[in-house]
């Protein structure tokens, strides 16, 4: 199979589900969780089986606000109620209306996050990224050193790509942007680079018995045919576990796991595809152009 055949193609096709994604986000607004905006947490225990929909509508009709309502692990009767931040008199209001139809329910847990809590997170997020990126430039730029310094620009590119590509599925699907997108987006980086390490190694070995008159077009190809089979079972065999996951979450009405495993299952499929369309083919771009350059020079 010829995968640099239609490179253009593949890239062109990242970039529009990137930047619509982007777009639709700025344009209908990202769904920023309680970690990011601030806003108001209730946790309780009813001691009884409830709906989504019947806790929304107590909400709704007390304050006005959608709130977003989670159910807990651990049980069946604990749920975690996040709103637009409330003052004192409202969260009594909420309670005192919880109270009516979950006569039952235990003595409720509330706080107030503040926006401040968001951008320190978003901070540490952005940090931990830029050091990941640092560390992993340096780590592929003395491993594949044959490959020239462009590999590891390349596998910075495709690690961006999947995050970004992360995040137009958070604007597409209307998840929130809480804690758990940070995890996934540092999961997915740590997933995908280890598949384009794994095509960049058979490169490197390729190159060295294929003779140098061979085409780089040719090596590349080559390598990415020999590591397809393994990068497809591997994203298989871990799309299959966390779809289980996502099964779970959903016959569970566990929105956390259901949040968590959803973009993480989309993010290892495009990993895949970053390591194996876009990784490659921008490393083949950047190295037909060095080499032209270089030919030019002489």
């Amino acid at each position: 199979m010829d995968f640099l055949k239609h490179r253009y193609i593949f890239l062109i096709i990242s970039f529009l589900i990137i930047v619509g994604g982007l777009t639709y986000g700025i344009l209908h607004g990202f769904r920023f969780d309680i970690d990011f905006k601030g806003g108001t947490n209730i946790q309780v225990d009813l001691n009884k089986e409830f709906k989504n929909e019947d806790i929304e509508k107590i909400i709704y009709d007390k304050t006005g606000v959608k709130p977003l309502i989670q159910k807990l692990t651990g049980g069946v009767s604990s749920v975690s109620i996040t709103t637009d931040t409330l003052p004192n008199e409202k969260i009594d209001e909420v309670v005192a209306a919880l109270k009516e139809v979950y006569p039952d329910m235990k003595e409720p847990s509330t706080r107030n996050v503040q926006p401040s809590f968001g951008k320190e997170l978003v901070n540490s997020a952005i940090k931990a990224i830029v050091v990941s990126i640092i560390i992993l430039l340096i780590y592929i730029a003395i491993r594949f050193r044959t490959l020239g310094f462009t590999a590891a620009i390349t596998a910075i590119i495709a690690q961006i790509h999947d995050a970004l590509f992360i995040v137009a599925i958070y604007a597409f699907t209307g998840l929130p942007i809480n804690a758990t997108f940070i995890a996934v987006i540092l999961t997915i980086v740590g997933y995908s680079i280890n598949d384009t390490i794994i095509v960049y190694d058979r490169i490197r070995e390729n190159k060295r018995k294929i003779t140098k008159a061979a085409d780089l077009k040719d090596t590349i190809n080559t390598s990415l045919n020999q590591t397809m089979r393994r990068t497809i079972y591997t994203s298989f065999t871990t799309v299959m576990a966390i779809s289980v996951v996502y099964v779970f979450a959903l016959l569970n009405n566990q929105k956390v796991l259901e949040e968590f495993s959803l973009p993480l299952i989309l993010g290892v499929l495009a990993g895949a595809y970053s390591s194996i369309f876009i990784a490659s083919s921008l490393w083949y771009i950047f190295e037909s152009k060095m080499g032209k350059k270089a030919k030019a020079s002489k």
